[in-house]
């Protein structure tokens, strides 16, 4: 097999990854957008890939590795004669993330399922494994083809709910010729990722002390939500979500994730402009059902946990006028670079007019630490691939057999 990095030798997100087999069977893993930033600085989304986004068909199948926009943001562009992979659960995000930000979502993909292999031409068989990460339902994929065996991690981390499960799941992949790995954090500090169970014991002193807790989060990452839900069951608080986050744990549908709809504790807040400014279709679709749970489903209590997002000033604005806002701190619970983006920047300093005088940082990382990067040795590759870094170089402090590369240079496995 050869290996091209189309996209991501040095840079964070927007990684595209190409293989193939000597039969010439070819792939690509993640096809995303690059970050708010580089994207700013591109200024240009459609990457024009001959034989994948224009053209005739060059290329026999595209694997995302999960929900993120970095990942999976630039699928609409590839052509319709191209079957792109993705895990049930990580379409579901998407297109949810899609609709209420307006984006397209013309995309068609065929469904992915953990430890099942898929063949590509009878020639190159792909199995995706479940893999830690603060996107739900994350994938690492192995491909095999011409007695060789590629490891592509995507994101991964083994800090969270699923961390225990990263060992055994190397194990079960055993030896590999080539891993190609993310190493978003080798450019931060080297220090040791906090577990998510550390990290909610911190914010359990956080729900004792305040009655009101609003919670600034990314809505997929289902474990920091099942955390805070939990503590909110624990010190006696009302858990709200808002109406995207109600949305996404309902489709989600598992019984394990707090929804409106599988929790008789757990309510949704819905903002006005989504009772006034979308479309019939819309509401309907998203917010209706919603609504008349509410009417079921009243909440009067002011000891309560509420789930954030960056535009809804307003309605925070509209609780304190009703006096709902006495004793309050926000959690800021994302990284913490997003701060400076102008529409959190704004909304961190304006709530502190409404009752809200704490902000408090809660966050542990979606990546790797290097502890957890090292693990990788076990697989004993003969060549490693560093992508979605800034620092790649530092990789070869860490792992066996580390081979920089350019972007489009071709590696043989």
């Amino acid at each position: 097999m050869k290996v091209r990095i189309l996209k991501g030798t040095n840079q964070i997100g927007g990684c595209i990854t190409e293989i193939t087999s000597d039969k010439g069977t070819k792939i690509i893993i993640d096809f995303g957008e690059d970050l708010p930033d580089d994207l700013e600085k591109n200024k240009k989304t459609n990457p024009n890939i001959d034989g994948l986004t224009i053209g005739k068909k060059k290329y026999d199948a595209v694997f995302i590795t999960h929900s993120h926009g970095d990942h999976i943001g630039l699928i609409n562009y590839i052509l319709d004669d191209i079957p792109v992979y993705v895990e049930g659960l990580s379409k579901i995000i998407y297109t949810l993330l899609s609709v209420f930000t307006y984006k397209d979502i013309r995309f068609k993909t065929e469904n992915m399922e953990f430890k099942k292999p898929i063949m590509v031409n009878n020639d190159m068989k792909i199995t995706p494994y479940l893999v830690d990460h603060s996107s739900y339902n994350s994938a690492m994929i192995l491909i095999e083809a011409d007695g060789k065996r590629i490891l592509h991690t995507g994101d991964f981390r083994s800090n969270g709910l699923k961390g225990q499960d990263f060992a055994p799941t190397l194990k079960e992949i055993g030896h590999v010729d080539m891993i190609i790995t993310e190493g978003t954090s080798l450019s931060r500090k080297n220090i040791d990722n906090e577990t998510e169970e550390q990290l909610m014991n911190r914010a359990h002193e956080t729900f004792l002390k305040y009655d009101q807790i609003f919670i600034l989060q990314s809505s997929t990452n289902i474990d920091r939500l099942q955390g805070f839900y939990d503590l909110a069951k624990i010190t006696g608080k009302t858990f709200i979500e808002d109406i995207f986050t109600a949305n996404l744990t309902t489709s989600l549908n598992e019984e394990k994730i707090p929804s409106p709809f599988n929790r008789d504790d757990v309510y949704t807040w819905v903002i006005s402009k989504y009772r006034q400014n979308k479309s019939l279709k819309f509401k309907r679709k998203y917010v209706y059902p919603f609504t008349e749970r509410i009417k079921q489903k009243s909440y009067k209590n002011k000891h309560y946990c509420l789930m954030v997002k960056g535009s809804m000033l307003e309605a925070i604005k509209k609780l304190y006028a009703k006096n709902f806002i006495d004793n309050a701190c926000l959690i800021y619970s994302m990284w913490d670079g997003y701060k400076e983006k102008d529409e959190i920047k704004s909304f961190l300093e304006e709530i502190k007019k409404y009752g809200i005088k704490d902000v408090i940082n809660l966050h542990t990382s979606g990546h790797a630490d290097r502890k957890t990067i090292s693990m990788l040795n076990e697989l004993g590759a003969k060549k490693v691939i560093p992508i979605h870094t800034t620092n790649p170089e530092e990789l070869v402090n860490i792992l066996n057999n580390v081979v920089l590369v350019e972007e489009k240079e071709v590696i043989s496995v």
